[in-house]
């Protein structure tokens, strides 16, 4: 018999559920928070082990089949994503708003767990740029190549960091916009009607976070470089 997680989740499978899905569920006097879908992106990660020896190989093949791979994902996805009957529990719509809209919604996949829509959204493009990335040297191209190399070196610190930085930058920033420092520090994803700020200003809090972080992760990626302790490939 096929299960449905809202029929695992009445027949007291809580933690199965929480691990495909995000959800919290009551522990005698606690609630236990489950946030990361855990199996779903345990997939991405072994995708990306899985993948290591293919940058083991000549350049040129390497960077070959990456960009034929990546050029068919996101082929892929667009044609499911068109054709809108399997992928993404979110379907999308023509918008009143218009073309940018309805390209929006178009985009407007699941990522908390990842549908396989997503993958295919991020993946295929990551891939892609990852074959032509040997190309880009010199000037500003150059330079963020550099910085993205960085990021790439430390992405388990960088993650961990960012969480906090925002999480603290959103405090501060509630606190500016005239809420008690109680109404803000809070677990949940949801903050006081009324905080926030426009789509600009979030590209700019994005943009500061990850150049607040960059010294970071250069100093591991640096650690890293200068040791071997098996347990620094994990951060």
């Amino acid at each position: 018999m096929a299960w449905t997680a809202s029929q695992l989740l009445d027949q007291q499978w809580p933690v199965w559920v929480a691990l495909h899905s995000s959800m919290s569920t009551p522990a005698g006097p606690f609630l236990v928070v489950f946030r990361y879908p855990l199996l779903p992106w345990i997939g991405v990660m072994l995708l990306g082990f899985g993948m290591a020896s293919l940058f083991e190989r000549a350049p040129a093949r390497r960077n070959t089949i990456l960009l034929a791979a990546g050029a068919g994902v996101t082929a892929g996805f667009c044609l499911l994503r068109a054709w809108g009957i399997y992928g993404d529990p979110n379907p999308w719509q023509l918008q009143p708003g218009g073309t940018v809209a309805t390209a929006i919604d178009f985009l407007n996949l699941s990522k908390y767990p990842p549908s396989l829509l997503f993958l295919m959204m991020t993946l295929g493009p990551a891939a892609m740029l990852c074959a032509v990335a040997d190309r880009i040297s010199g000037g500003i191209p150059g330079m963020v190549k550099g910085a993205l190399i960085t990021f790439g070196r430390a992405p388990f610190a960088f993650y961990v960091a960012h969480l906090y930085l925002l999480h603290l930058a959103s405090v501060l920033l509630g606190v500016l916009q005239g809420f008690s420092l109680d109404q803000m520090m809070t677990s949940s994803r949801f903050y006081p009607q009324g905080f926030g700020v426009g789509l600009p200003a979030v590209y700019l809090v994005w943009a500061l976070v990850v150049i607040l972080l960059y010294p970071l992760c250069h100093w591991v990626a640096g650690v890293k470089a200068r040791r071997r302790d098996w347990w620094l490939s994990y951060v």
